[in-house]
């Protein structure tokens, strides 16, 4: 077990801690040269294909005490918003999937990776799966994510690369802890786990049960401060009819089928729907985000083939598409990176954007439209 404690116009950027990161300088030069810099958005933040939808009418509700910061909703136990949110690294491609534990998260984030796949990092507070994965190694994009949501992370490890970066960046951050390791087989008390039911590194899974005990054995497994969401079931009066979401990854479409019997909007890939692996039930959310930010391809070496790591930039604010009860909200995302848990859904005229009561996926794509997103 190894512990890495480590740490419209754009509104301006509030003055943001070092991440130091070694990246290429973004403006285009003709033979790009690798800079150690401390690094800022460096394109004018507007929307791509966003189009006008209109405010939202209904007033947001408050969050509530019990109510669980990242789903609105009462969760069965309410012992469990005292404990720490999980963000776990799961993997994307097709030796993996159907994933486990999946339809179990609160909140699933998905990224590039680098080339052309994704990769999730997946919130758990209100349910504990003993198994979710399969587990891989960390990103760029995860040294902001648990400072987004106030949670620990866990995941195999990182590349070399990052590695010395991560620790940096989460130095003045005493309460931000990762959970990393490679995982024994079978083991019944282990946050991490190996099955022999594949091959590695396709194999090893994170048992949430286990990860929260070992946060309680670092005094490090206290609640959540992210309070950035607001929520409402009352649907929203004015926007663009929506019932189907394409999100065009190379690796892949993503889609996303609004069901008005159900109000829940259900995944698929390449047209097939995705499912859990613990329950084979369809993967869905009541809210889909679409989020727009500056990506950085960095000199890291992530792999052997030479891939490169790429640094996505989800600080100051960018275009945001928020997609609920068949109906598309157009806004921004607005982040304050000095303020662990600041993380908002603004609408142009600057309120927030309030959520449906459920879970949440937050589709990440490049701000130049690299990523093509298509609506019905």
């Amino acid at each position: 077990m190894l512990l890495a404690a480590c740490g419209s116009q754009p509104a301006p950027e509030p003055t943001r801690p070092p991440v130091l990161v070694t990246i290429f300088a973004p403006a285009p030069t003709a033979t790009p040269q690798p800079a150690a810099i401390i690094v800022a958005p460096t394109a004018t933040l507007e929307p791509h294909a966003a189009g006008p939808v209109g405010d939202v009418a209904p007033a947001p509700i408050s969050l509530e005490v019990g109510v669980n910061p990242f789903t609105g909703l009462r969760p069965p136990d309410p012992t469990v918003l005292q404990r720490r949110p999980l963000l776990i690294k799961v993997a994307n491609t097709a030796e993996v999937r159907p994933q486990s534990g999946l339809g179990s998260a609160d909140v699933v984030v998905e990224h590039l990776s680098e080339g052309s796949i994704t990769r999730f990092t997946a919130l758990y507070l209100t349910y504990a799966p003993e198994k979710v994965g399969s587990v891989r190694s960390c990103r760029l994009i995860d040294i902001e994510l648990p400072h987004m949501f106030d949670a620990a992370l866990v995941c195999s490890g990182t590349s070399p690369g990052v590695k010395p970066f991560m620790r940096r960046s989460w130095a003045h951050q005493n309460n931000l802890t990762m959970i990393s390791d490679f995982g024994p087989f079978e083991c019944p008390s282990c946050p991490m786990f190996r099955t022999r039911d594949r091959v590695p590194p396709h194999n090893l899974f994170a048992n949430a049960p286990n990860a929260w005990r070992e946060l309680d054995k670092r005094n490090k497994n206290a609640p959540s401060t992210f309070r950035g969401w607001l929520f409402t079931e009352v649907p929203p009066q004015q926007g663009k009819p929506t019932t189907r979401v394409e999100v065009a990854y190379r690796s892949g479409t993503v889609s996303w089928q609004y069901d008005p019997s159900t109000k829940q909007w259900t995944r698929a890939l390449r047209d097939q729907v995705q499912v859990d692996a613990l329950n084979r039930q369809p993967i869905v959310a009541s809210n889909v985000v679409v989020l727009y930010a500056h990506h950085q391809v960095t000199d890291i070496q992530e792999d052997v083939t030479g891939a490169r790591s790429i640094q996505i930039q989800v600080w100051g604010e960018g275009p945001l598409r928020v997609f609920r009860d068949g109906v598309e909200i157009g806004g921004r995302w607005v982040r304050d990176p000095t303020k662990v848990g600041g993380f908002e859904f603004r609408e142009s005229s600057g309120a927030r954007i309030p959520l449906k009561p459920g879970a949440t996926w937050i589709e990440v794509v490049p701000i130049t439209g690299d990523v093509p997103v298509n609506t019905r």
